[in-house]
């Protein structure tokens, strides 16, 4: 009787602990090597898509031209990228198990679309969607105390 009792008791507390896990509110990224914030602006002649992030000794970012085909990993967010040419943007060896903050007013008249395309296993993947008539200029970065910058430059 007292190791059935013992067992409901335990099955029951694992129970609980994934219901918890489960259920949980989004963990906001906060914490050293995340993305806190991702977002778009315009000023003049040009657009830009801006990730702010927290960046650990070993994190990396790389942009490259893809395809309207592009993968998706696990992590992606729904719905398809609008655009006619695309970036994508790869942030390695970043904490990957919270929610990043994201704020874009689109459609601009360069940049069409934003989506995160993969959040898994500390790799974070952006597409951005652009206008033909558009020119991607480049890709920069620059730190305001602990954060660094990374900005991807756009002329309408």
């Amino acid at each position: 009787m007292k190791t059935k009792c013992s067992l409901m008791v335990a099955v029951s507390g694992l129970f609980l602990i994934l219901a918890n896990t489960a259920f949980a509110a989004p963990i906001p990224c906060t914490g050293a090597g995340s993305i806190r914030r991702v977002r778009n602006t315009a000023i003049g002649n040009y657009e830009y898509v801006i990730f702010d992030y927290v960046p650990p000794p070993a994190a990396s970012y790389s942009v490259t031209a893809v395809p309207p085909s592009f993968t998706e990993d696990e992590g992606a967010d729904p719905g398809t990228v609008s655009g006619n040419k695309f970036k994508q943007i790869r942030f390695k060896a970043l904490t990957w198990t919270c929610t990043i903050n994201q704020s874009f007013s689109l459609p601009k008249t360069a940049i069409k679309g934003i989506k995160k395309t993969g959040q898994f296993e500390a790799v974070i993947t952006y597409v951005v969607g652009y206008r033909t008539a558009s020119t991607y200029l480049n890709t920069y970065s620059y730190n305001v105390g602990p954060i660094k910058k990374v900005v991807m430059q756009f002329r309408r």
